[in-house]
This record gives C-alpha cells, structure tokens and sequence, in this order.
C-alpha cells in the first residue's frame, strides 16, 4: 500500500487552528513557498501535516476525518483541548484507546494511543 507522507487542511482562521492542533502535540513552523499564502507545517519522520488557510478556490476542508497516533489521549482529552472540542469520550476501539474531536472548523479528528 502507499505511505502517506503529505497531509493539507484548509481553515477559517491559520492562528486559532494552529494553536489547536498543537495542542495534540504537533510543533509547527511558519512557511510560504514563492507568492504562495503563508501557511504551517508539522514534520515527523516522513510525514508533513501542513494547515494552509482558506480560499476562494479551496475551501474549508470540513468534510474529510483525520487520525493521528497520540502518547496519551486522555491527557490531550482532560488538559489540552476544550471540552466542547470533545465529541467522543475516550474509549478502546480497535484495541487502541482513542477519542474523537472536532476541530474550530468542523474537521473530525480521532486521537488514538498505539497498541500496547
């Protein structure tokens, strides 16, 4: 199967989704490419998660659901994000330990713990 290794997000608002998905543990840093709009990019291994703002011709992008591997779910649930940001209590699924979120823009978003 194909490696993932690039994943874009479109948001309302750079700052405010920025701030929340560090909160799940990501460290981002500050990019633009060319005249290209100013955006933020994660990068772990072989992976970059990047959140670009919105525009005319790329909207929000409230209809995809996204999964990331977390250290400790329960922490991000209990300390880190809102509580209104919390649609699903952590609970084992899968034989992972997961919750699901929801973004400022309406993006889904399952934390999960790796198998122990």
């Amino acid at each position: 199967m194909p490696e993932l290794s690039l994943l874009v997000v479109r948001v309302s608002d750079l700052e405010r989704s920025r701030s929340w998905y560090e909160r799940l543990g990501f460290k981002f840093s500050e990019e633009q490419h060319g005249d290209g709009p100013v955006h933020y990019a994660a990068e772990e291994a072989n992976f970059v998660f990047e959140i670009y703002p919105e525009s005319a011709s790329n909207p929000v992008s409230s209809a995809v659901r996204l999964d990331f591997r977390v250290q400790d779910v329960r922490e991000i649930v209990d300390t880190h994000v809102p509580s209104a940001s919390v649609v699903g209590e952590p609970e084992i699924r899968s034989g992972r330990l997961s919750a699901v979120l929801v973004d400022p823009d309406g993006i889904k978003v399952e934390i999960s713990e790796a198998k122990t």
